[in-house]
């Protein structure tokens, strides 16, 4: 080999230590980061199993595509009731704390659903009732991991800690989705939902174990705290543009995919392992759209955040259009990869633009607008599809989705919308190096330089 080759050689060698270095680096440095991620993987690991069992459950109670739109409509009302209060808990209590309770608790009620379809109580309306208990404890939860990460991983490594644990989550998401489908198809999906509930109990006494101290700020009533919470989102247009974006996407996507992408596999496509195969291929878009994140770090999130959500418009017209399973999976792999890429960019915004005491309230009001809309949306699936058929809804969702995500790029604060480079800095100076105007008191809101984007983080159930 010549002089010049070998030179060359070493220096993509020491590229890619390099980029393997950072990429590890908040794996080899907090502890507490490497709890929270094999956390993450337990959680997952048992959620797989799960997947699609719930949907199956109702198909095979006879109620067929409302069924399952009624109890996506009972977890939907209890988010959007709860999830004030949970933003409130997570900038008050020990992070941590709330969310490995929070566990418990979702694996108690995982339990409940467990004994009603093995013994065959299982019905629309005690499962809905479940799901609505469900959602009301992840509303804690959520908000609470959303300001977590920059408690247990430098400012300068929020990119690489966000797309880990959702490379490692959706690694295990696709393989397991295919596994859960066969369980559900042979054993039952009694099974499934158990292991799930086991996976909680597992995470929770995990998490447990992080010590992660409460954000410091000065205490205020409840009133006042979500009054704050609220004023953070709306004096900052890069958020609540891209939300009003994600209140249309959310309900596109449950509908054609969610809710019309179960029946849809188990008439056309072979049933309950077609749908689970359909959902390893999400977890595995979402996997490699966690790597590209890793590799790469988009300077303009508001672009990246929206045209990677638009990418979700691709599965329903696909299978509107009577493709093969191959071709629907290789679809949602897609459109699972562009919305990992948003979701991680939307993620690491919010928390490198506003402080910590104000994150888990932003994460909140954020959730709550995202899933706004889909009430109507479930309630509407009946009608539109008995009126215009299946695939023209399917077709339309896809419609939909598309321009969605590509609206908010009309505001210029969501186009010029950046994440900040790798530096020293704290998350709380990012912000403030970003604000427009001096901040008087405690409490007063920040106003960051400009520009937003917006995402779900887990298939569009953030």
């Amino acid at each position: 080999m010549s002089r010049r080759g070998l030179l060359k050689r070493l220096a993509t060698s020491d590229q890619a230590k390099e980029h393997l270095h950072r990429i590890s680096a908040p794996l080899r440095g907090d502890r507490r980061f490497r709890r929270y991620f094999i956390a993450g993987q337990i959680n997952a690991a048992g959620t797989t199993m799960e997947v699609g069992a719930l949907a199956f459950v109702v198909l095979g109670t006879g109620a067929g595509a409302p069924g399952i739109a009624m109890v996506l409509l009972a977890n939907m009302v209890a988010g959007i009731v709860i999830s004030p209060l949970g933003g409130v808990v997570a900038d008050r209590l020990p992070r941590a704390l709330i969310i490995a309770v929070v566990e418990c608790v979702i694996g108690l009620i995982t339990v409940a659903e467990t004994i009603l379809i093995a013994t065959g109580r299982a019905a629309v309306w005690n499962l809905a009732a479940l799901a609505a208990a469900n959602s009301a404890a992840a509303s804690f939860s959520e908000p609470a991991r959303v300001g977590l990460i920059p408690a247990i991983a430098p400012a300068e490594q929020l990119q690489e800690a966000n797309a880990l644990v959702q490379l490692s989550r959706h690694v295990i998401r696709t393989v397991g989705p295919a596994i859960g489908g066969t369980i559900v198809a042979t054993a039952g999906p009694a099974y499934g939902v158990g292991l799930n509930a086991v996976s909680f109990f597992a995470s929770a006494a995990l998490i447990a174990t992080i010590s992660a101290p409460r954000a410091a700020r000065r205490a205020l009533s409840l009133r006042a705290d979500l009054v704050e919470g609220w004023s953070a989102v709306r004096s900052r247009p890069w958020i609540w543009a891209s939300l009003i974006g994600a209140a249309v996407m959310v309900p596109g996507w449950h509908v054609g995919y969610g809710i019309l992408g179960p029946p849809w596999a188990k008439a056309h496509l072979g049933g309950a392992w077609a749908w689970g195969l359909i959902a390893s291929s999400l977890g595995c878009g979402m996997a490699l759209g966690a790597v590209v994140s890793l590799l790469w770090r988009p300077t303009r999130a508001g672009w990246a955040n929206c045209l990677g959500c638009a990418a979700l418009a691709l599965p329903d017209p696909v299978m509107a259009a009577g493709a093969p399973l191959p071709v629907v999976m290789g679809a949602v792999a897609v459109a699972a990869g562009g919305l990992s890429v948003a979701s991680i960019a939307w993620q690491t915004a919010i928390q490198q633009h506003i402080p910590t005491v104000q994150q888990g309230r932003v994460a909140a009001y954020a959730g709550i607008t995202e899933i706004s809309l889909a009430p109507a949306g479930y309630l509407l699936v009946a009608p539109v599809t008995s009126a215009i058929g299946v695939r023209a809804t399917l077709t339309g969702c896809g419609a939909l989705l598309a321009v969605a995500n590509l609206v908010p790029l009309l505001s210029r604060d969501v186009r010029r919308l950046r994440l900040h480079p790798p530096g020293p800095h704290s998350a709380e100076e990012i912000s403030s190096l970003t604000r427009r105007g001096a901040e008087d008191s405690a409490d007063q809101v920040e106003t960051p330089a400009g520009a937003a984007a917006e995402r779900l983080a887990e298939p569009p159930a953030r």
